[in-house]
């Protein structure tokens, strides 16, 4: 026995309208007109409807990712700010996630300084130059000393500042502050021979007292 013709997107339209108002097989196979065979084939078949996704939902909402970004952007907001301004149900590495996604975002150290000039950074590499073919010739290293002092602020960060920074922006800067809460100030060196000993300044250092520095703790070392 042969197979009849197929239904139409039209008498698919209706079968499954029938029976959603529940007429049963029969009845609807004699409103259309066709074989009672085929009816359930047709009310039966998977709907064409987007399947539901699997795992876990998002953590932020489209809008609460536009939020975020926006704000990272301006470079004003670390994180965990972000998660507390837009009172945020996810994690804070959710948040950490989504700026680091971005490719206009990316988590930067806050320069300290002022830029530098073209006429510094020659003046930097002519420096360099000289002092490597000078070493060629003759014995330079061997007869400086490089020492620098470093000052640790007690009550807050000691210039290690991070941000969110827009790739689209220049890079923002700070200035270090003046005045504060405790610190400690330690001095040291480096030489061709080695390392001095790790000195702790007491009070602010005037120059009479970096003239003591020197004296008492560089030139043993030299």
């Amino acid at each position: 026995m042969g197979r009849g013709a197929s239904f139409t997107e039209q008498e698919r339209g209706r079968i499954k309208g029938l029976s959603e108002a529940g007429l049963g097989v029969r009845e609807i196979a004699r409103r259309v007109q066709r074989s009672p065979q085929g009816v359930p084939n047709v009310v039966n078949e998977k709907s064409d409807a987007q399947p539901k996704k699997k795992g876990r939902p998002k953590a932020l909402t489209k809008r609460q990712t536009r939020q975020v970004v926006r704000a990272a952007a301006t470079g004003d907001y670390t994180a965990s700010e972000l998660k507390a301004t837009y009172s945020l149900s996810c994690s804070l590495r959710s948040v950490q996630r989504l700026l680091a996604s971005m490719d206009f975002l990316t988590f930067a150290k806050m320069d300290r300084t002022l830029p530098l000039t073209p006429e510094h950074k020659a003046a930097r590499l002519e420096f360099a130059e000289r002092m490597l073919l000078a070493a060629q010739k003759e014995k330079v290293w061997e007869l400086i000393i490089f020492s620098d002092e470093k000052k640790f602020n007690l009550d807050g960060p000691d210039g290690y500042k991070h941000y969110w920074r827009d790739l689209r922006r220049p890079p923002r800067r700070y200035l270090s502050r003046q005045n504060g809460g405790g610190s400690l100030m330690v001095w040291g060196a480096i030489g061709y021979e080695g390392k001095s000993e790790l000195v702790v300044l007491e009070g602010r250092q005037a120059s009479h007292h970096y003239i003591w520095t020197v004296s008492e703790h560089m030139l043993p070392f030299a």
